[in-house]
């Protein structure tokens, strides 16, 4: 007769036990990286020191000009051109430290909000998304919050997890072995709202929105955006899809907005809408004209 063995299951080998000596978060400021640092100290005496990922890719310094993004309101709503602008727009997000710079209407300023502007909160936070897990001890996939992405100096990741969680989290989290399914943010949403952003931060700087053939095709591509179904894929327009936005390594400054200069290696400069020294944009309208950037890197 066969007999079920009665070995017992073998402990998690990669648990570690420690202490939190050090954190730096944005506690309550808007726009500062949920955990911008960390250190724990292991039950061994070392040390673990985790921090926000350097972005990857090649450095360069830009050249900030000295140019004002200040509060300016349009008499029609910059993206649809509809008369009724009543919306207070934060550019960037509220959520990542935007401040208010113009008014859109409501069906602008809510639709990309909830549908695209979570995605760029999610990837200005070097987070996985929305998490959940399984575990052998516990039945059905339980919603895990979000786990944030950090790095150690010799560039492992370790993951930090936030936001409202189930209770068995704990106990999955304990046993050593679970399976984890991310709901990652969608690349797409993540550059549209980011190129959203500095649309109106270019109209905001100009106090005009424009009337050109290249204009007109950019709100074109985003109220296409706008008007797709939730379910579907997002497709970029080839415009929005041609703006590059990168990301900065320096610390972040909440509601900083600036125009820079990034050298080309033909040795032209393009132009550029930096938001709160963390991420950058192409300049998203027209071709600008604009003196010698200043000296000051971002």
């Amino acid at each position: 007769m066969d007999e079920s063995s009665t070995d017992p299951e073998p402990e998690p080998s990669n648990g570690v036990s420690g202490v939190i000596r050090h954190v730096i978060g944005r506690g309550t400021a808007r726009g500062i990286p949920e955990l911008s640092e960390v250190v724990i100290e292991t039950s061994d005496g070392s040390e673990i020191r985790a921090s926000i990922p350097t972005p990857a890719g090649e450095r360069v310094i830009a050249g900030i000009v000295p140019v004002e993004f200040n509060y300016f309101e349009f008499a029609e709503c910059p993206i649809c051109l509809e008369p009724n602008a009543g919306s207070r727009e934060h550019v960037p997000p509220y959520s990542i430290g935007g401040r208010v710079l113009t008014l859109t209407c409501e069906a602008c300023n809510n639709e990309f909000g909830s549908r695209f502007e979570s995605h760029l909160q999610t990837w200005y936070e070097h987070s996985t998304g929305r998490v959940r897990l399984s575990g052998p001890t516990v039945r059905g996939r339980r919603q895990a919050g979000e786990f944030l992405f950090r790095q150690t100096a010799s560039g492992e990741f370790v993951l930090y997890q936030t936001g409202r969680s189930d209770p068995a989290i704990h106990e999955i989290l304990e046993n050593g072995a679970f399976e984890l399914e991310l709901q990652k943010p969608d690349d797409s949403a993540v550059h549209l709202a980011a190129v959203k952003n500095a649309y109106l931060a270019g109209c905001v700087l100009m106090q005009e929105i424009p009337r050109t053939p290249h204009a007109d095709a950019l709100r074109a591509e985003l109220m296409a955006a706008r008007e797709s179904d939730r379910g579907a894929r997002l497709e970029l327009g080839p415009i929005a899809r041609s703006l590059r936005l990168v990301r900065g390594d320096s610390k972040p400054n909440p509601g900083q907005i600036n125009l820079i200069g990034i050298p080309e290696s033909t040795g032209a400069i393009s132009w550029a809408i930096s938001f709160n020294q963390v991420f950058a944009v192409d300049w998203p309208l027209d071709p600008i004209a604009v003196g010698e950037a200043s000296t000051s890197g971002t």
